[in-house]
């Protein structure tokens, strides 16, 4: 399943953006926000732009999202007109914003639903200047796009495949969620 089928035929069609609003989701965007450090962020993996909407409720700076289905970024650029919306193509994230890095970035939720989650890892390291925080479920539920769960160790493979230095490195389980912290 492609973001663009994930989209339209669960996201879309199930109106799953309402979700966001519970308890663990706000309490989700309040965690990743006390992790974050700068003006400039971006929302990886956005959809429509409702979470890169919360997420500026709780950090004020300069807000963008970049989705991984080119119809869904047009929909979320008419939707969130306030945000920049970028369509990332194949991983390379910072060619998709024109070499524009950000201070922080977020990846929350999306990396299970990935193919090529080293390719991905890879490419929000690129963009990141200060902090990247990247969250997952560290149960199984139940979405049809998830396809692997994560266990801390996995989240540390990703890490030392890519050999950067880095000031601090972090694996949290909260809740029912994975926090990889990145401090460059």
């Amino acid at each position: 399943m492609d973001a663009e089928d994930y989209l339209t035929n669960h996201w879309i069609k199930n109106k799953v953006w309402r979700n966001l609003v519970s308890e663990k989701h706000q309490e989700r965007f309040r965690t990743i926000c006390s992790f974050l450090e700068g003006q400039t962020f971006i929302d990886i993996g956005c959809a429509l732009g409702h979470s890169t909407a919360h997420l500026h409720n709780y950090k004020e700076g300069i807000w963008s999202g970049m989705e991984f289905s080119r119809m869904i970024a047009r929909k979320a650029r008419k939707m969130f007109p306030l945000y920049p919306i970028y369509y990332g193509r194949n991983f390379d994230l910072i060619k998709s914003t024109k070499g524009k890095r950000f201070d922080s970035v977020v990846c929350s939720e999306v990396i299970e639903h990935v193919e090529e989650d080293q390719a991905l890892f890879d490419g929000l390291l690129s963009l990141t200047k200060k902090v990247l925080v990247i969250t997952t479920p560290n149960r199984k539920v139940g979405d049809p796009g998830h396809l692997r769960i994560y266990e801390a160790n996995d989240l540390l493979q990703l890490f030392n495949n890519n050999g950067l230095k880095v000031r601090s490195f972090q694996v949290l389980s909260r809740r029912t969620f994975f926090y990889m912290v990145i401090r460059k």
